[in-house]
């Protein structure tokens, strides 16, 4: 089986990484799931099994997730987990833009803006 690297295990500038799900071809390894991922698996209540798998009251998938999780995986949608205000180089208070909030109240999910600036680290890396 291949090892997770950087991206499916971190969040670049951008609070975004790959899931890390082992994917299965016929019963041989075949790289992982690495749909755009935004946090860890939710987890959530959960009762154990004959066997003693886990399985989520909420429905979220309930495989081996090593860490980041894609929204089909169990982990976070972009709407519930990003939040580009911290990823980015304006101050928020003096932002002028036209966000598009997710699930949360006030600034603390933004997760699509017309003004958004990387920081400068990673303008260097282009």
């Amino acid at each position: 089986m291949a090892t997770l690297s950087k991206h499916n295990s971190e969040l670049n500038e951008r609070g975004e990484g790959k899931c890390s799900v082992p994917m299965w071809s016929g019963g041989i390894p075949s790289g992982f799931c690495d749909e755009p991922a935004f946090s860890r698996h939710k987890g959530g209540e959960y009762f154990e099994g004959r066997n003693g798998e886990r399985h989520y009251l909420n429905g979220a998938y309930d495989g081996y997730v090593p860490a980041l999780a894609c929204p089909a995986h169990g982990g976070k949608t972009k709407e519930e987990a990003l939040n580009l205000c911290s990823y980015c180089r304006l101050h928020p208070s003096t932002c002028e833009s036209n966000p598009k909030f997710g699930t949360g109240k006030g600034k603390d999910n933004v997760y699509e803006c017309d003004k958004f600036q990387p920081p400068l680290k990673e303008l260097n890396n282009l």
